[in-house]
């Protein structure tokens, strides 16, 4: 008989650290506590996050306060979302293991997010406020080559000061392939400089977070594109839906466990090959850190179910069960997961390995899907491999653009929108106070 898991921590495997679960959102200390308790093992924000919360008037008489002691919109901002931070990393410090936490993470300035020397001198400054905290490094710059060296010099500043408390990267907007690889290598050259200035590397907690829900948002939309133009391929192209980002985060771990693992890559179909060369070299420089090298792990994020009703509340949740696999989940999906676990159970089993169940994802289907994901065998299966290459050969090309292209505009999209939330904020404290 299988074993079943009950509960969030049932699920999670403390020897691998997998089907690791943080809320993705700003809550009140109590109801993070009470979620603690259950299993969640950190939390996460962003701008678009924090502005909610404004817009919702949490912070009226704050900004008020803050307004008449001379501060600008720019520091009201950073004084409450660094309290904010503050008050949940004090949370998790209070009832998490620091061998098991994930801490929480906190933005860097979205507006900034394409100057790195900023970038860097921020996270410097934002992990002296706690070491319960991760700094987010966005995957935004002029270039690859800049963004790898924003995470290099981030990584090994504070070790060549001679500072004992490193940052930790929490990794954003990751879409791509090439994305994950170029941002990993910025982290383990990162890790290869601190250790030759003499810190001590392992106390370090990294994420690398793919963003997965956008990437299927953007493409089912293609396919509807070419549904109207191609009725003799409707069919495949139907089943194609709701399935490339689950395939692309399967190549991404796959790419993981190269890296951080040092397993031999498989790539029957050659989907792998811009980016084989330098995960095989970065893993051979990860394993020569030595034995101390902290893992960084694969976090998956923007895990909402953008299309309720039509796909699985948890269609970025039950394929990505595995070693080293964290998951961050607004509260609704958390509470999703928790009654699939407290209701029906779920298998324990590593999912993130299984291809894919070839049906057609719709609002009659939904409970199949779930019960093939977790079974693991039964109906008719495609690989991740093999998904990908019908994604890039039915719908992207037909479309004039790859997966490349299109990942590249999703992260380009995302910096903007969190630099569009972060100015909003402003825009709102100022207005906040002419009438508070």
């Amino acid at each position: 008989m299988a074993d079943i898991a009950r509960s969030l921590r049932d699920l999670y495997d403390p020897a691998t650290g997998g089907n690791a679960f943080l809320i993705d959102g700003l809550i009140e200390p109590e109801r993070l506590e009470a979620w603690v308790r259950k299993g969640v093992l950190g939390q996460t924000s962003n701008q678009t996050l924090f502005l909610k919360m404004v817009q919702a008037g949490h912070f009226d008489d704050d900004i008020a306060r803050l307004k008449r002691e001379g501060k600008n919109p720019t520091e009201i901002f950073n004084i409450l979302y660094n309290r904010e931070a503050l008050r949940s990393a004090e949370v998790l410090e209070r009832w998490l293991s620091p061998e098991s936490a994930l801490l929480f993470s906190r933005e860097t300035d979205a507006t900034r997010a394409a100057d790195p020397q900023a970038v860097i001198a921020e996270a410097d400054q934002l992990q002296d406020l706690s070491p319960w905290l991760m700094i987010k490094l966005a995957n935004v710059g002029p270039s690859p080559e800049a963004i790898r060296a924003m995470i290099r010099e981030s990584v090994a500043r504070r070790a060549r000061e001679g500072k004992s408390r490193l940052v930790n990267p929490n990794i954003t907007l990751v879409f791509g392939m090439h994305h994950y690889v170029n941002t990993v290598a910025g982290f383990i050259e990162g890790l290869e400089d601190a250790k030759a200035a003499g810190a001590d590397i392992g106390s370090i907690r990294s994420v690398n977070s793919l963003f997965v829900s956008r990437l299927d948002t953007a493409v089912d939309a293609l396919i509807d594109t070419r549904l109207q133009d191609s009725a003799a391929a409707a069919a495949e192209l139907r089943l194609l839906k709701g399935k490339t980002a689950i395939a692309n985060a399967k190549l991404v771990y796959r790419l993981f466990r190269t890296i951080f693992l040092g397993e031999p890559l498989h790539d029957p179909l050659g989907v792998l090959a811009p980016v084989a060369e330098q995960a095989r070299e970065y893993g051979q420089r990860f394993k020569a850190l030595g034995p101390g090298a902290p893992i960084q792990r694969l976090l998956i994020a923007s895990s909402s179910n953008k299309k309720p009703g039509v796909y699985s509340d948890l269609i970025y949740v039950l394929p990505f069960f595995g070693p080293y696999v964290a998951n961050t989940v607004p509260v609704g999906t958390l509470e999703a997961l928790e009654r699939k676990l407290t209701t029906e159970g779920i298998p324990r089993r590593d999912t993130i390995f299984d291809p894919l169940p070839w049906i057609e994802q719709t609002g009659e289907t939904i409970a199949r899907w779930e019960e093939l994901v977790l079974a693991g065998g039964g109906a008719e299966r495609r690989s991740p491999d093999e998904v990908i290459a019908m994604v890039a050969e039915e719908v992207l090309a037909p479309a004039g653009t790859s997966l490349e292209q299109l990942t590249d505009e999703l992260r380009d999209k995302g910096a903007q929108a969190f630099a569009r939330d972060q100015l909003r904020a402003y825009e709102i404290f100022e207005a906040k106070v002419k009438t508070l």
